[in-house]
């Protein structure tokens, strides 16, 4: 999946995606959509480095 693409998924801007992939926190309303679009494969998670 490009990044063009998973930023029309979820509505924003490719630069976004860009910043995202380089390890900035979506704000709220991206990170609802990030897990709905993803069908929770993706979750707030897996934005943060947290041993288990």
């Amino acid at each position: 999946m490009t990044d063009q693409f998973f930023a029309e998924l979820i509505g924003v801007e490719r630069s976004t995606v860009t910043r995202l992939r380089g390890g900035q926190i979506p704000k709220k309303l991206v990170m609802q959509a990030i897990v709905e679009k993803t069908e929770g494969q993706v979750t707030a998670n897996d934005f943060f480095e947290v041993a288990a």
